[in-house]
């Protein structure tokens, strides 16, 4: 369900002659931000989700009052066309898979009724949806499958969840907020006292317990963080057996694990607003960098210790990038 840009680690060993025997000298590292192109006149632009090898991202780009749909393949830009239903409809990506495929609804501008897409090779597949009905897709995998949410009126984010097949009729999974899909169909809904994991091939459910605030799914592990009494926000890590396998102290607001085990996410710093930080085995650590990625919008990490997400800067305008962590 999260992007993972491809990015180089890049690391050197500086050597010191003193006398005839060479020594090394620890190098010093550092993430340096590398925006992602953006589209002419754009304004803001935000990162909105990614394919499980972080070679694509998807993006909202705002052009005036309108909201178009872009992605990033290895940095390279590819700006989706307008609706065709109507150019007063804005295109809200929230997934991309490996090939491409983006998972997203359209919204007409001032109105409430929102319609679930899939975009591929420059045509969109809208996605079936009861009559007067909203629909929105959360997240897709890399067969092309897509999960969403249809409910009626505002209450956009619980209802009922649908899986859409990239082949044959929809399909009914729960009630909930859904969360993310795994390339055997699993998917992610969180409920009102549990995390569910649903097979929708075979119909078991695991119930992961607890009231998180936020859910991520990212390489087959589900992120939980809520507060607990007596101990403050604490990030939970489960695998999709409903086992629980590690605990992040201090964690609020999960962002995205790498195939290493490295988590990304935010612990509420001296202002209240969260600090970017990495859990690995060996402790928590601050992300230290120009700009930060807002918690906001989508954010990552790759297997490569690259950051992906979306910062602001001096102008106040959203921009999305990567910050790459480069030793010297």
């Amino acid at each position: 369900m999260k992007p993972r840009t491809t990015a180089t680690l890049l690391s050197a060993l500086v050597l010191a002659s003193v006398g005839a025997a060479p020594q090394a000298v620890a190098a010093t590292c550092q993430y340096n931000r590398q925006d992602l192109p953006v589209p002419a006149g754009s304004g803001h632009v935000s990162t909105m989700g990614g394919s499980t090898n972080n070679s694509r991202i998807a993006g909202l780009v705002m052009k005036g009052q309108f909201g178009r749909g872009a992605y990033w393949v290895n940095s390279s830009l590819r700006e989706m066309p307008p609706s065709p239903l109507s150019t007063w409809y804005h295109v809200i990506p929230t997934g991309i898979n490996n090939t491409s495929v983006v998972a997203g609804y359209e919204q007409r501008d001032g109105e409430r009724t929102k319609k679930a897409f899939r975009y591929e090779n420059g045509a969109y597949q809208y996605l079936e949806t009861d009559p007067g009905q909203s629909s929105t897709a959360y997240a897709i995998n890399d067969t092309g499958d897509v999960i969403g949410l249809q409910f009626s009126g505002t209450s956009e984010y619980y209802g009922d969840v649908y899986l859409w097949p990239r082949n044959g009729p929809r399909k009914l999974v729960s009630s909930g907020k859904p969360i993310g899909i795994t390339a055997d169909r699993k998917v992610v809904v969180q409920r009102v006292v549990t995390t569910d994991v649903i097979d929708t091939n075979t119909g078991s459910v695991v119930e992961i317990p607890g009231r998180p605030s936020w859910v991520v799914l990212d390489n087959d592990r589900v992120l939980i963080s809520e507060y607990v009494d007596q101990v403050g926000w604490e990030m939970s890590e489960y695998d999709l057996a409903g086992t629980k396998v590690a605990t992040h102290p201090g964690g609020a607001k999960p962002f995205g694990r790498n195939g290493s085990g490295t988590v990304f996410g935010g612990h509420p710093g001296r202002t209240g607003a969260n600090v970017p930080a990495l859990w690995r085995k060996t402790g928590r650590t601050d992300v230290v960098a120009d700009f930060l990625p807002s918690d906001s919008s989508y954010s990552d990490v790759t297997d490569a210790a690259t950051l992906i997400g979306t910062y602001s800067g001096a102008d106040s305008v959203a921009r999305p990038a990567r910050w790459l962590w480069i030793c010297s």
